[in-house]
C-alpha cells in the first residue's frame, strides 16, 4: 500500500471549538457509518495528511483531517500537554466529533497522538504505531501509553528512526500506513 496521490479535499468545513473556528479538511462524502479524523503533529498542519486521507475513502471511510487552534486558517493556539489544565486539542477533536455526529455519522475513528494520562481515557479499539528508535525520542511515550491504555489495544513497533508522519516515507511506509488504514476500515 503505497501512500496515495495527494488530491485536494471534497469539502472545507469550519467549526466551532470553545470559540474559536477550526478549519478542517474533509476527503470522502458524508453521510457516512464511519469517519477516520486525522489530527496532525505540532510541526506541521492538517495537507500533511493529503497523501494518507484518500487510502481510508478507497476502503470507504471519509477522513476529516483537522488543522489545530492555530494551524492553517483555525482561530486561537494550541497549548501545550499539562495534566492539570485542559488540552485544546481535545476540546478541538470533540467539536470535530460533534460535528460529524452532526451530519448523521454514527462511528468515529481518530488518528492522533495523545499523552499518557489521556490514553487511559479512550475507549474502543486503540493502535499504537511507533519506530523502536524514534528520533525524537517518543518510543518510551508511546510504550507507557500501551501499557497505560485499557484493552482492546495493539502495540506495532517499526525497526527505524522516524517520528511522525516520516514513518510514512520510511523503508516500512507502506507496512505502517497499511495497519493504520486496516485498523480503522475495519470492522469490529
Amino acid at each position: 500500500m503505497a501512500t496515495a496521490t495527494s488530491v485536494p479535499p471534497q469539502e472545507r468545513l469550519s467549526i466551532s471549538s470553545d470559540g474559536e473556528t477550526i478549519e478542517a479538511d474533509l476527503y470522502g462524502r458524508l453521510p457516512a457509518v464511519r469517519v477516520a479524523i486525522l489530527v496532525h503533529g505540532q510541526n506541521w498542519d492538517a495537507s500533511g495528511w493529503r497523501g494518507v486521507a484518500p487510502l481510508f475513502v478507497a476502503r470507504g471511510v471519509p477522513a476529516l483531517a483537522v488543522n489545530l487552534r492555530g494551524y492553517a486558517g483555525s482561530t486561537g493556539k494550541t497549548n501545550r500537554y499539562r495534566p492539570d489544565k485542559p488540552w485544546t486539542p481535545v476540546a478541538d477533536l470533540r467539536a470535530a466529533k460533534a460535528a460529524l455526529r452532526g451530519r448523521g455519522v454514527k462511528e468515529i475513528a481518530p488518528v492522533a497522538a495523545v499523552p499518557d494520562e489521556l490514553s487511559k481515557k479512550i475507549s474502543g479499539r486503540k493502535l499504537f504505531v511507533c519506530a523502536d528508535r524514534d528520533s525524537l525520542r517518543a518510543t518510551p511515550n508511546v510504550l507507557s501509553c500501551f501499557t497505560a491504555a485499557p484493552a482492546p489495544k495493539k502495540l506495532v513497533l517499526f525497526g527505524g528512526r522516524e517520528h511522525s508522519r516520516a514513518m510514512f516515507n520510511a523503508a516500512y511506509g507502506d507496512e505502517a500506513l497499511g495497519e493504520i488504514v486496516e485498523f480503522v476500515c475495519r470492522r469490529g
